[in-house]
């Protein structure tokens, strides 16, 4: 989620702590995820993660030291990757160096989790990431084709769910594609229809919901297998 982007942010956090519920909140770029870092220091729930968002690369390219500069003591990365929606080539080679310089660093200090942001870049992405990252990487909205999917399947990757996606044709025909060991579950707040205006746990139920329909399996064995799989991913 991107708690920034809400006006309310005092609010939001207060929710998700009173809720208990586990979380790692994306920033855009760096000089956020600092001043977060600072004003927030004890929370139990909400995890902060180191960001420079692809659509931002370009405009604040002069935060690129800044990113690479937190990388070291931060678990947890995002949202970082590649956006090609513009055709701006100058932009994408920004994009593309920030993202290698990322991933490099990433790889030299190990045991980073990455949220991965991928729109029309998603052969780029996995190039950059490789086949042996010292790591673990989300695929957040995967919206790539299917032989991509395996291709991100295949390097270990892990996906994040959220509920346009298991609401909209093309999410689904993904989903059914993504090994059950490799979902997790997204609400991208406030970027998801039920999350534009408000910020409501609602969502975890309804993905959960649609991933047992999608998957034709039991919903507490989806909640089960949910649970699990961010088990794992932590204890990279």
């Amino acid at each position: 989620m991107h708690l920034d982007l809400y006006k309310n942010i005092n609010e939001v956090i207060d929710y998700i702590e009173l809720n208990k519920s586990y979380t790692i909140a994306v920033t855009n770029l760096p000089s956020l995820y600092e001043k977060y870092c600072r004003e927030y220091l004890n929370l139990k729930y909400i995890r902060f993660a180191l960001g420079l968002h692809p659509q931002l690369a370009f405009q604040y390219k002069n935060q690129l030291p800044l990113l690479i500069k937190n990388i070291k003591n931060s678990k947890y990365i995002g949202e970082v990757g590649l956006d090609y929606v513009k055709e701006d080539l100058n932009n994408r080679e920004v994009q593309r160096n920030a993202f290698a310089e990322l991933i490099a660093q990433c790889n030299k200090y190990g045991e980073k989790i990455l949220t991965v942001h991928s729109r029309k870049a998603v052969n780029d992405v996995l190039s950059i990431i490789g086949d042996s990252f010292n790591g673990k990487v989300i695929m957040h909205w995967f919206s790539g084709n299917i032989t991509e999917l395996k291709l991100a399947i295949n390097n270990g990757h892990y996906f994040s769910v959220n509920l346009d996606m298991v609401n909209s044709k093309k999410g689904m025909e993904l989903i059914k594609n993504m090994p059950l060991d490799r979902i997790l579950i997204e609400s991208d707040a406030p970027f998801t229809k039920a999350t534009k205006k408000l910020y409501n746990l609602d969502f975890i139920i309804r993905i959960e919901e649609g991933l047992s329909k999608i998957k034709g399996i039991e919903l507490d064995s989806v909640n089960d297998i949910l649970k699990n799989n961010f088990k794992q991913l932590l204890d990279a």
